[in-house]
């Protein structure tokens, strides 16, 4: 395994070691709200007024923040897929997912599994925010979890590739959690792999 990938299989194992998964789980439920609520937390002193910028925009991160809360998942996919300029075809290319899914995972037809949210987000190169929020779109959250623990560290180190994510994903976990459907490791060639950590 490289040095990227054998970072991240240490920062995993040091999560676990010290609690860190905890605290890093909770900042990113704080991060969230913040992002859900941006006027919890701002107080104003007595007689305190707004600018007329500062109200217009905080009344614009208002109403996107409404506007998120309404999205569902594939709205809001679509808004991160227009925001990053990335197609279903880049999407299906970076995730490892067939077109003809993914198709149905972003119209709705179908039901997306946590490991599919997971791939979505390494392909749209996503922030840990945005990922959680991804998450709640289908009714899930990041939590103590040693696959949502690599996704993290994935993400904050910025290593987007999903075969890498899971080449550390099954080193950590002795093979017993995977990103990919046994069909999908028997083609990529992660049965046979021996997964070696340097």
């Amino acid at each position: 395994m490289n040095e990227e990938l054998n970072k991240i299989l240490m920062s995993v194992q040091l999560l676990f070691d010290t609690d860190g998964i905890t605290r890093k789980l909770e900042w990113i439920r704080g991060e969230y709200e913040h992002s859900i609520e941006p006027g919890v937390g701002i107080q104003t002193g007595f007689g305190h007024t707004f600018s007329r910028m500062s109200l217009t925009k905080f009344e614009e991160a208002v109403q996107r923040t409404n506007n998120d809360q309404d999205e569902d998942f594939h709205q809001y996919l679509n808004k991160l897929m227009f925001e990053k300029d990335v197609t279903q075809a880049t999407i299906s290319r970076r995730s490892l997912i067939k077109k003809s899914a993914l198709s149905r995972y972003i119209n709705g037809s179908r039901e997306v599994p946590v490991y599919i949210v997971s791939r979505i987000a390494l392909s749209l190169k996503l922030n840990l925010v945005q990922t959680e929020t991804l998450l709640r779109k289908v009714g899930k959250t990041f939590k103590e979890a040693r696959m949502d623990a690599v996704i993290m560290e994935a993400i904050e180190q910025e290593i987007f590739d999903v075969v890498k994510v899971e080449a550390v994903l099954q080193r950590f976990t002795n093979r017993e959690e995977s990103l990919l459907t046994k069909k999908e490791q028997d083609e990529l060639g992660f049965g046979d792999m021996e997964i070696e950590v340097i």
